[in-house]
């Protein structure tokens, strides 16, 4: 099998797994539907893994999900889990004797070796499926609750991670990719490559990229929305994440007065909303990170959703196909960018 293909994990066998999840349980909630998913894809990550103790395989399966999965969105390859292996201590042999193992199987298998073991396929439910294995709901409502709070524990913030990267990013077949070695191991402790962490071009319409602005009138537009993102450091990694990416601010904003109605002072939680009122990863609740992160998160997600737009469909629409589950997203944001941009252009 050549080296190149040997993936771990790629977007087509998430696409996969999601497909068969949720079509197997339809009838269930979302949200365990997509836990199952989440415990299916840190399964085939942890599986793959050197045989290190558990404690170590679960955070080498953390990490790579957040880095490669999450932040690169990309497949995860055996180089990824090469070069974060090499940051543990080979000189303990319990670490070092399963990492050499696990080596020799891997160049076993570059080498097109027919009895070598091949770790990258045969786990695809797109093959058979009968060929991951997921836990399996039961009709006892106990049951399903039993289940969801063993995988949690067993988990974490993995299982909250991967459940809300499998949905918000939707990877699909046609998003697959062969990556270069030099664009591998970011997260890893490992400094990413600068061109590696530079935002790529989006194809918004020119009226929605990125424009100078007045700051203050953009705070008093917040301010007179009661909202905490007119404070410092909301509005300045906001505007920051806008130039950035060449993102209009205001399209940004108007996607947090959309998801959280602009962070109103008054909500107890407000400092902790505000972190990530994008609701990137599925909720602020679910992936509380701070503003920085989640508004390049929500950044990097229109730049990816903004491309192949047809010259028929409206961008807001375009883009909402997978930002948001509600059709009337779209109509929300445009909305509100509309008033931001007349506040905007209001003198005084």
């Amino acid at each position: 099998m050549p080296a190149e293909l040997a993936y771990v994990l790629t977007p087509t066998d998430v696409h996969n797994i999601r497909s068969y999840v949720h079509h197997k349980y339809a009838s269930m909630p979302s949200d365990q539907r997509a836990e199952i998913v989440a415990d299916a894809v840190a399964r085939i990550i942890h599986n793959q893994l050197p045989d290190f103790d558990l404690e170590t395989k679960k955070q080498l399966t953390y990490r790579l999900i957040r880095s490669t999965v999450l932040e690169q969105q990309r497949p995860v390859s055996p180089d990824d889990i090469f070069v974060l292996c090499m940051e543990l201590d080979m000189e303990n042999p319990s670490v070092a004797e399963p990492f050499r193992k696990w080596r020799r199987e891997q160049e076993a298998s570059w080498s097109g070796t027919e009895s070598a073991r091949l770790p990258y396929r045969g786990h695809l439910v797109g093959e058979s499926e009968a060929a991951i294995v997921i836990p399996l709901p039961s009709a006892s409502g106990a049951i399903i609750r039993k289940q969801r709070r063993r995988s949690l524990t067993l988990y974490g913030t993995l299982t909250v991670i991967v459940v809300t990267a499998s949905m918000l990013f939707g990877w699909s077949q046609t998003q697959e990719r062969v990556q270069e070695p030099s664009a591998i191991g970011a997260e890893t402790g490992l400094q990413l490559p600068a061109e590696a962490s530079a935002a790529s071009p989006n194809e918004l319409p020119s009226e929605l990229k990125y424009a100078l602005i007045d700051k203050d009138k953009l705070i008093s537009f917040l301010e007179s929305k009661s909202s905490i993102l007119a404070d410092s450091p909301y509005i300045d990694a906001i505007m920051k994440t806008a130039k950035e990416f060449d993102i209009h601010p205001a399209f940004l904003i108007a996607i947090t007065g959309q998801e959280q109605g602009f962070v109103p002072r008054k909500h107890e939680r407000a400092k902790e909303i505000a972190n990530n009122p994008f609701n990137v990863f599925h909720s602020w609740q679910a992936f509380n990170t701070s503003i920085e992160q989640s508004s390049q998160i929500a950044a990097r997600t229109i730049t990816r959703l903004s491309k192949d737009r047809p010259s028929d469909v409206d961008p807001f629409t375009w883009i909402n196909r997978e930002y948001a589950e509600d059709p009337n997203w779209s109509k929300g944001v445009r909305t509100i960018f509309a008033s931001i941009i007349k506040a905007l252009e209001t003198s005084g």
